[in-house]
């Protein structure tokens, strides 16, 4: 039976990969014999230049369709560009016509610049959008900082950046780290990377504080209350990130030392300050303002501990399965 070419290259596919009956196998070899296109469509099929072909052109599809989002989003962010200038271009010629000597004026071109590293240069940069935009973000909110600041003659920059570093820092950097080229830069330090940048940010945060307020017994204080607190934190750290043994374990052993630190953190505290305080007292049944605190922190402790067990049992018991 004879059939025509539409009907067999819609079987040459089944034909190629072997899946098709015997009665279909018997009519595409009957009409290769004598039709020369079809034979030669079989061959490029064989030879994979078909799934080259829509291979090629997929990802030409992709990258017309990605050139296509990337101009519209430079032409939208240019859009928003020129809708913030009409507010610069309005504040510059009030504070020139009020004798106002660009004060105030560069102010408002700061704030601008913080609203632009939010909208506008995620629309605008290409590539490392989250890079590009947590830079200009942070760079343009510390502009605005130092602008205010010498406008009101303060000196409060660095009391107001350094925090803001900081907190921006435990925030964010845990993502900047796995951000093109850190991730490759980095390799497998990319969490003791995160834990040095916090802690060093900590410290200078903890001395701008200091030298701004000016009060010696500030430098006595803040040392024994800030490195236990951190010595906790590096030590979670170092247990979670480099030591070798079960999720559940780490997980217990982290759970059970939050507990106990915040319980008897005030304690230590206070009598390695010089100050003397007791052990908070459990008094389940009385609820007032002497015994809430102490209630809490109770209730808080052994809620912690008894997780942690249970984490450390379950830890200890899928260990031993495992092995």
């Amino acid at each position: 039976m004879k059939l025509n070419c539409n009907v067999i290259k819609d079987l040459l596919p089944l034909y190629a990969d072997q899946i098709c009956s015997e009665e279909s196998k018997g009519l595409v070899e009957e009409h290769l014999t004598d039709c020369q296109d079809c034979s030669e469509l079989l061959r490029r099929m064989k030879s994979d230049e078909v799934e080259n072909s829509l291979e090629t052109e997929a990802v030409d599809v992709l990258h017309r369709q990605a050139n296509f989002f990337k101009r519209k989003s430079a032409v939208i962010g240019t859009a928003i560009a020129g809708v913030f200038m009409i507010p610069v271009l309005v504040c510059l010629i009030v504070n020139l016509a009020t004798g106002a000597a660009l004060d105030w004026f560069f102010i408002v071109l700061a704030s601008l610049l913080v609203a632009s590293s939010l909208s506008i240069v995620p629309l605008m940069m290409p590539d490392h959008k989250t890079l590009w935009t947590l830079g200009t973000f942070t760079a343009s909110l510390l502009m605005l900082f130092g602008v205010i600041c010498l406008y009101t003659q303060g000196t409060w920059f660095f009391l107001v950046s350094i925090p803001v570093l900081f907190g921006m820092s435990v925030c964010f950097l845990p993502f900047v780290v796995y951000e093109q080229p850190f991730r490759s830069l980095l390799g497998q330090y990319k969490g003791l990377t995160v834990m040095t940048v916090d802690t060093f940010l900590y410290i200078l945060m903890m001395l701008v504080i200091g030298a701004y307020v000016n009060i010696p017994a500030f430098w006595y204080l803040a040392p024994k209350i800030s490195f236990p607190c951190l010595i906790l934190v590096w030590f979670m750290f170092l247990l979670i990130r480099y030591v070798n043994c079960n999720g559940f374990l780490k997980a217990g052993i982290c759970t059970i030392l939050v507990g106990v630190y915040s319980f008897f953190a005030n304690y230590l505290i206070n009598r390695w300050i010089g100050v003397e305080r007791s052990i908070p007292v459990f008094k389940p049944f009385i609820w007032n303002v002497d015994t809430v605190d102490g209630n809490i922190r109770w209730l808080a402790l052994v809620g912690s501990c008894a997780a942690g067990i249970i984490l450390l049992v379950r830890g200890i018991v899928g260990g031993t399965k495992e092995k």
